[in-house]
Formats: structure tokens, C-alpha cells, sequence
């Protein structure tokens, strides 16, 4: 099982259109093979600062993710909309 978290910060301006964004990403995601879950999370002392925490069945399912249309589209608009940390993935200790 492979897991990733990528945080990032959306100026108050740009949060609606972000979040717009990870809802059409997160339901074309779920529907992909492999995939385990896909979730959005806000901070809640700051709704600006965003997780976003996936699970994968395998390092092929995610890299395949990777490459689909949705994937590509969502992180072209993201791009220019928030700040993204680097992605931190995690295989499954036990």
C-alpha cells in the first residue's frame, strides 16, 4: 500500500476555484483502479491550508494516476492557484 500527502496554501481569494478544482479531481479519482482513497483536507484553524492524502493499492496504480487526463488538467489550473509542498509518500509499515 503506498499513501501521499501533499499540503498546500491557497490565498482566501483562490479557495473557492481550488476547491472546485479537487472536487472534480477527487471524483474522477476515485473511480481509478487501485485507488484506495482521495481526500481533501482543510486545516481547521486555517481553511486556506490544504492535505490532500491518497492511498494506493501499488506504486504502479499511483503512477498511472499520474498520468491521467484529470491528473494533468487539475495540476495545470493548481499551478498558478495555490502553493504545493513536495509530496511525501509512505509505504505501509506493517
Amino acid at each position: 500500500m503506498i499513501s501521499v500527502l501533499v499540503g498546500s496554501s491557497v490565498a482566501a481569494e483562490n479557495l473557492e476555484e481550488v476547491i472546485t478544482v479537487y472536487e472534480v479531481l477527487v471524483a474522477a479519482t476515485l473511480k481509478e483502479p487501485g485507488c484506495v482513497s482521495y481526500e481533501l483536507l482543510q486545516l481547521r484553524d486555517d481553511r486556506c491550508e490544504l492535505m490532500l492524502a491518497e492511498r494506493w493499492l501499488s506504486q504502479e496504480h499511483l503512477d498511472a494516476h499520474t498520468r491521467t487526463d484529470h491528473f494533468i488538467e487539475a495540476m495545470h489550473k493548481l499551478e498558478t492557484l495555490e502553493i504545493a509542498a513536495p509530496a511525501l509518500i509512505f509505504n505501509s509499515a506493517v
